[in-house]
């Protein structure tokens, strides 16, 4: 199974050629949408666990581009506030590179776990990279670089940092003194902007699953519509799915798992022929796929004893694209 592809980009900062994995959504082919990125630091290690973990919230997460980044050792320690060479290949290379040869949005994500989590809190620190949002799982405090360089900047500057999550693991005494220094010290920012969470149950090298689900689900919050927004009509939940546009700053589409079961049950209730047919309609105009998606629940409905309401999943989809080759028949 090939989860990613390898490609590699040759750095001049780096002097020398630099391993990528990179994963695209499922339909990026199939549609001209621009996504968000998810750039993971110690892409050789943390790539698998991070694409687990989105697979595992696909209905509650964007579809990402996932950029796993090879990085290891010296390469990611902080250089007293400014840019390393690894931050400048980052910086002034690999996310043009990435920007230039796939569809992004401009909401991106730095990660990192460990000393590449180090990295991604001097980077939000510092301001180096323009990132929407950082991601630092149980990263390496023990030399307190990073507690010492939060304590010397004022709240003004810090309120005005990108959003931040912060996790720790059961990470020891030595470490434990450092995170809670350094929780004390970005507590007083808003708590929009800065969130901490403790998972004294993991070790430092388990909790990578757990913080980026947390994190996912935390900077995502409100992806999915409560029920009462699903069934109160297809321009309450378009308008829904047009706020998170504007919240997050790219398209974001109903998805169509959820027109599907809302025609399903449109379809299977008395008395609902009009709200199954806005449905339908909007599924097919929405997207691509939007057709297939329909003709997709008709046939699981013909196929498990709702054969009135496929036949009429079926019908409406055939309103809407008389020239599909099943409307022919």
């Amino acid at each position: 199974m090939i989860l990613a592809e390898q490609v590699k980009l040759e750095s001049e900062v780096l002097e020398q050629q630099r391993d990528l994995l990179i994963k695209l959504p499922e339909l990026y082919a199939d549609t001209g949408k621009s996504y968000p990125v998810l750039y993971v630091l110690h892409g050789q290690w943390d790539m698998l666990p991070t694409l687990s973990v989105i697979d595992l919230l696909s209905e509650q997460v964007p579809n990402f581009i996932v950029v796993g980044i090879e990085s290891r050792g010296s390469e990611l320690k902080p250089n007293n506030g400014d840019l390393t060479a690894f931050g400048k290949f980052l910086i002034q290379e690999l996310k043009p590179f990435i920007d230039k040869n796939y569809r992004t949005s401009s909401f991106s994500i730095l990660s990192g776990h460990s000393n590449s989590g180090r990295f991604v809190l001097d980077s939000w620190l510092n301001g180096h990279a323009d990132f929407s949002q950082y991601f630092a799982f149980s990263p390496s405090l023990d030399d307190e670089y990073i507690v010492k360089q939060v304590k010397q900047r004022s709240l003004s500057a810090l309120k005005q940092t990108s959003p931040l999550i912060v996790t720790i693991a059961n990470e020891g005494e030595h470490m434990q003194v450092a995170f809670s220094e350094l929780n004390e010290s970005l507590a007083k920012v808003s708590n929009s902007r800065y969130i901490f969470q403790s998972f004294p149950e993991q070790s430092h090298r388990t909790t990578k699953h757990s913080s980026m689900q947390f994190a996912l689900k935390t900077t995502f919050s409100g992806w999915q519509p409560s029920y009462e927004i699903k069934v109160s009509g297809i321009d309450v939940l378009a308008k829904y799915y047009q706020d998170l546009s504007h919240r997050f700053g790219f398209q974001i589409d109903v998805p169509n798992g959820t027109l599907q079961r809302l025609v399903a049950h449109y379809a299977t209730s008395e008395n609902q022929q009009i709200a199954l047919s806005q449905h339908v309609a909007f599924a097919v105009a929405q997207t691509a796929g939007g057709t297939d998606s329909m003709f997709e629940i008709a046939d699981y409905l013909l196929t498990n004893n709702y054969q009135q309401a496929g036949q009429k999943v079926i019908e409406e989809i055939c309103n809407q694209v008389s020239t599909h080759v099943r409307c022919k028949s």
